[in-house]
């Protein structure tokens, strides 16, 4: 067993933390200038990790690992087990691979916990779940833009797309797409592909991906989405009001709005998401 000890701007904090997508972060220590954290990893799985982690602080051009050292092992899978509470996002459960759902109130999701990509804690991919019922529709084509583990992806499916392809510049996202698909029995076209390479229209298309990647391929996303264009990834009031003017520019109409705050003790600071139409 690993543990992983980094450091990164505070300010860039938040935004890291969309890019690991739900992979638990333990924080050491933070301040106004600097937060210090820890991630752990099973020694096969390490590299894979650092490999992802260092790829996000290239693109945020900051970060850097402090400390790399061996921990006991014993009872760390039956610690994931015991630490890892199932999600509910009306009308999804996101539950471990190893859980199996008896229930019939929820759509599960299962997910392979521990790998780089994320377990839907965070609060993007919660809105980006709880938009899908409303407007994903049986037979639609849909792509899942920037897909990290495929959560959205396998939603997709779960609520009748025909045809859902989710995209990634990451292998190893990638891989934990194609494993958490398997582990629901679903058919997710998964492919290592950076949007700009999008060369077919979808009926619906899903982006949870930051601000700076929205300011490159905006434009990109609204040529290819025919029915709605689901957003999420937009971090307090600047971002949105960025976001929302890409929207104009493109003649876009906003359908629906939410928001959900970082953390219980940082109300203030919202994530936004939305769902566009052509007008």
């Amino acid at each position: 067993m690993k543990k992983l000890i980094y450091s990164i701007p505070n300010e860039l904090f938040e935004i890291f933390l969309v890019e690991l997508n739900g992979y638990g972060v333990e924080v050491l220590n933070r301040d106004e200038n600097e937060v210090v954290f820890a991630l752990y990893s099973e020694d096969e799985e390490v590299n894979t990790l650092k490999i992802s982690v260092r790829e996000i602080f290239e693109d945020l051009g900051n970060g850097k690992l402090i400390l790399e050292e061996d921990i006991q092992e014993e009872n760390w899978e039956e610690k994931w087990k015991e630490g890892f509470e199932p999600i509910k996002i009306p009308p999804f459960i996101l539950i471990p691979e190893w859980e199996i759902y008896k229930g019939n109130d929820f759509i599960p999701i299962k997910l392979k916990i521990g790998m780089a990509f994320g377990t839907g804690k965070h609060a993007t991919t919660q809105i980006a779940l709880s938009f899908l019922p409303k407007y994903i529709k049986n037979n639609y084509s849909v792509l899942d833009a920037g897909c990290g583990s495929g959560i959205l992806a396998i939603a997709s499916k779960k609520l009748g797309a025909k045809e859902v392809d989710a995209f990634d510049i990451h292998k190893e996202a990638i891989e934990e797409c194609k494993i958490n698909a398997w582990e629901n029995e679903v058919d997710i076209n998964c492919q290592e592909k950076d949007l700009s390479q999008i060369n077919k229209d979808y009926n619906v298309i899903i982006a949870n991906i930051q601000i700076e990647v929205f300011r490159k391929i905006f434009d990109k996303l609204v040529k290819h989405f025919k029915d709605y264009l689901i957003i999420s990834g937009i971090f307090k009031d600047k971002e949105k009001n960025e976001l929302l003017e890409m929207a104009e520019k493109n003649n876009l109409k906003l359908l629906e709005e939410k928001s959900k705050p970082e953390s219980e003790d940082k109300p203030q600071d919202l994530w936004y998401g939305f769902v566009f139409k052509h007008s």
